[in-house]
């Protein structure tokens, strides 16, 4: 589940840099409908299924804390990325999320992380280095490119924190329940930050409603909903380091489909990021003796 949550992720980096474009939408705009457009479909599914609300006060805390989170996260990585680079925002987002996640279990055990936790975390940050590290885009200003890459470091403990909430067990909700009304609830929030800034109206062409379509569906809700059902198998450290499948397949489908060229530096950041996916593996737990 979580490998397929990664790859699906993948996708929404050509689909919405093709939504942006042809519909003229901002990045912001972008991600609200992701969030609004995504956990409405899942709510959809969830009210003809007579699923409503989850009621009581730990079900309803666990999806507003979901709803805030991804609406951090989503507003944060943006907001990185218009004041350093995308290579940038995206390398210490994704690259400090599973960093986090290590070091704060850690402290809360009261021990130093194990060369099993390390090993994948080291292969994965230099692979996403390979794969998507890079200067900031020519002209841009130091101070602004520093507080983007603050706001993308928020973005990582975000994701790293939402992800250490969704690992715990559900009371009263599950994967679904969270992933709909949480994203819906996130993006609802969103919208009200994005809406005195950016316009939210585009033209209603096929081309535009496909593509809004598409990514509400294949790399929002459903990816979303596998990775928080898998999180429950895996634990948040393992899946932070198997979500560096997404850097890795947004760059398989920009060589494929938008003609971007295949380097050496590509080739060894994809297999290095592979190299921690499965180093990153979850794996039994030994019986103690007596």
């Amino acid at each position: 589940m979580l490998v397929l949550a990664g790859l699906l992720w993948g996708t929404g980096g050509v689909s919405g840099a093709a939504l942006a474009e042809s519909s003229g939408l901002s990045a912001p705009a972008v991600a609200t409908y992701r969030l609004a457009l995504g956990g409405g479909l899942l709510v959809l599914v969830l009210l003809a299924q007579r699923r409503w609300l989850p009621r009581g006060r730990p079900a309803l805390t666990r999806v507003a804390l979901t709803g805030v989170l991804v609406a951090v996260f989503q507003a944060t990585y943006f907001g990185g990325v218009a004041l350093a680079s995308v290579s940038i925002a995206t390398l210490v987002t994704i690259g400090s999320a599973p960093m986090i996640v290590v070091l704060v279990q850690s402290v809360r055990r009261r021990r130093m992380p194990t060369a099993t936790q390390v090993r994948p975390l080291a292969l994965g940050v230099v692979g996403l280095v390979l794969l998507v590290g890079g200067p900031a885009a020519p002209g841009t200003d130091p101070g602004e490119a520093l507080v983007g890459i603050l706001l993308a470091l928020c973005a990582g403990a975000s994701f790293a924190l939402l992800s250490m909430v969704a690992a715990r067990p559900h009371r009263g909700t599950d994967a679904p329940m969270v992933t709909g009304y949480g994203f819906l609830l996130g993006g609802l929030l969103l919208a009200a930050c994005t809406l005195p800034f950016a316009p939210l109206a585009f033209e209603p062409t096929a081309r535009n409603l496909g593509l809004v379509a598409f990514f509400a569906v294949f790399p929002t809700a459903l990816a979303w909903t596998l990775y928080f059902a898998g999180l429950a198998h895996a634990g948040p450290a393992v899946a932070t380091v198997v979500a560096l499948l997404e850097p890795l397949t947004a760059t398989v489908l920009a060589v494929l489909l938008l003609g971007e060229h295949l380097t050496a530096t590509l080739v060894v950041g994809g297999a290095l990021l592979l190299a921690s996916v499965v180093d990153a593996r979850p794996r039994p737990v030994r019986p103690s003796r007596g």
